[in-house]
């Protein structure tokens, strides 16, 4: 084997330790509580190598981050795909139980990641960028699943693009998560919700 292709299988290896540290660190920790030294510590790699590899702890902080955000929308998108995969015809019941509400324990979960992503992206311009790559490739894939339940739901109904750019999309649960027992909870969400997706 050449020497190149070892030396990129093991960069590559050190790498992927380095990012499930900090991934470990983060959601133990919280992003304030990593520590890069811990996470060099935790993945055996030499604290002068990661910084070669990440250019420091935001550049560490914004592939980690990206990647949980990332997460995040892979598990929304499992609930869709499990509630209105297929081609059999919709309801908005269907669309409505589809939506994570705002007191399930992923939603809690992923809002405590969220924000913590978007705190970091707003002094992390690297993660800034990942994220609104990210974000760009999530909305054109948001219009062609509009596209396939526009065609799903009974003769003119239509899925009401603007409340999920606007409310489910762009929504942030930090201040509905801060009000506690005030906030928005499941069935109040789901009843908007129902009344607002379909056109």
């Amino acid at each position: 084997m050449r020497a190149d292709v070892v030396g990129d299988s093991a960069a590559h290896e050190m790498r992927t330790r380095v990012l499930h540290a900090a991934r470990a660190e983060v959601i133990a920790r919280g992003v304030l509580g990593m520590r890069v030294a811990r996470v060099a510590d935790q993945s055996g790699v030499p604290l002068a190598s990661m910084y070669r590899m990440f250019g420091g702890r935001d550049g560490l902080l914004s592939q980690v981050l990206l990647h949980l955000y990332e997460e995040t929308f892979a598990d929304q998108f499992a609930v869709v795909q499990r509630n209105l995969g297929g081609t059999a015809p919709i309801t908005v019941d269907d669309i409505v139980a589809s939506l994570p509400p705002p007191r399930s324990a992923t939603s809690v979960r992923d809002h405590s990641i969220r924000n913590q992503v978007m705190a970091v992206a707003s002094v992390n311009p690297e993660l800034r960028r990942l994220l609104s790559e990210s974000l760009r490739q999530k909305r054109v894939m948001l219009e062609t699943i509009f596209d396939d339940l526009d065609a799903r739901l009974p003769a003119g109904q239509s899925v009401d693009r603007e409340v999920f750019r606007v409310l489910v999309f762009n929504l942030n649960w930090l201040y509905n998560d801060l009000l506690g027992e005030h906030g928005v909870d499941n069935e109040r969400y789901h009843q908007l919700m129902k009344r607002l997706v379909v056109k």
